[in-house]
């Protein structure tokens, strides 16, 4: 004999020997629930050869799979498996700056996360220890701050950063990760390189400054040396000669624009109306030669990276031949409070 068996339906179809309809009524809708079982309860099934095809659904810990059996291999296989949500992960963890004291370091990784789920806000846990093995490890600093600042607790020690990423949604937060160790730790240069520009001032109006230091260890003739200024981009240089001025040790010598106003024109060693850069003009420092010493921006590009600004060189920052803005400290425009002076 034959028969149809239909569920929620009085027509099943033809083809079917079950035909399970989601609803009976077109309002009130279900699904189709197979047997759950854990993968103990499973296994308690006793399934042979001729049971080719049954189906069940797991659910084991955070899996989820709905399995068949295969009469052939006699063992359960994997249909579908739910998928997972997994953590974020924080991949090349590591510190960007110069490990000297007074100096900030940043923390730095890159984020992934499978789901493609938003970073939310990360802490960060900082460390110091006595070598780049982490002897005697301790903890220094704890947050969401990504930066440290190197204090004379860290001298002749070494710094890592441990990172727990975190996701706006999803699973969260991922694995820890800590970088290796960093240094040794050390003070700043006593004696820098060369003469270098210890500020510049890009303000309102004529407010144009442009500050030499010394800080060699000895007195220094600037003459021997000139002021390139690229403008707009420009790849050819209108070069600025300096006086025969001898500047000794420690002391600064003050450029400004002959129309310079406050406050900004306090402590001023020459005016010239030839310093009358603009945010996008590239101001170098270069022996009388053309070899360059020390520089702000970048030749050839015609960007407004310095305007209405002042830039003002770290502690224990000398000479750089390549533009690096993390050797400054920026100040709001006409900040001038400083001219004249400098700390190495």
């Amino acid at each position: 004999m034959f028969s149809q068996v239909g569920i929620n339906t009085i027509t099943p179809s033809a083809a079917a020997v079950l035909d399970v309809s989601s609803s009976s009524d077109g309002v009130n809708f279900g699904g189709f629930m197979p047997p759950r079982v854990s993968v103990t309860e499973r296994n308690g099934i006793s399934a042979t050869a001729i049971d080719d095809g049954l189906m069940v659904y797991v659910t084991d810990g955070t899996d989820r799979c709905l399995q068949i059996w295969n009469g052939v291999d006699i063992s359960w296989q994997n249909v579908y498996c739910m998928p997972i949500n997994q953590a974020p992960v924080a991949n090349l963890v590591k510190i960007t700056g110069t490990f000297q004291v007074g100096n900030i370091v940043t923390s730095n990784f890159f984020y992934t996360d499978a789901e493609g789920d938003s970073a939310g806000t990360h802490t960060y846990v900082w460390y110091r220890a006595d070598d780049n093995i982490g002897t005697n490890a301790v903890q220094i600093q704890s947050g969401t701050s990504t930066t440290f600042t190197i204090t004379s607790n860290e001298l002749n020690k070494y710094i890592s950063v441990e990172v727990t990423p975190l996701a706006t949604s999803g699973t969260s937060p991922g694995t820890t990760i800590q970088s290796i160790y960093y240094g040794p730790i050390i003070n700043p240069s006593t004696t820098a390189l060369d003469l270098f520009i210890s500020e510049y001032v890009e303000g309102s109006s004529n407010n144009k400054v442009f500050e030499i230091a010394n800080f060699t260890g000895s007195s220094i003739n600037i003459s021997n040396y000139k002021i390139n200024i690229y403008f707009n981009g420009s790849s050819s240089a209108t070069g600025v000669s300096l006086p025969s001025v001898t500047l000794t040790d420690g002391d600064v010598y003050v450029i400004s624009h002959t129309s310079t106003a406050s406050p900004c024109n306090n402590n001023i060693d020459l005016m010239t109306g030839s310093l009358s850069f603009n945010g996008n003009d590239v101001i170098e420092l270069v022996t009388i030669s053309n070899v360059r010493i020390d520089i702000i921006g970048i030749i050839g590009v015609n960007d407004v990276f310095a305007e209405n600004i002042t830039l003002r060189k770290k502690t224990g920052v000398g000479p750089n031949t390549n533009y690096n803005t993390g050797d400054y400290d920026s100040y709001s425009i006409d900040t001038c409070d400083n001219i004249g002076n400098h700390t190495y």
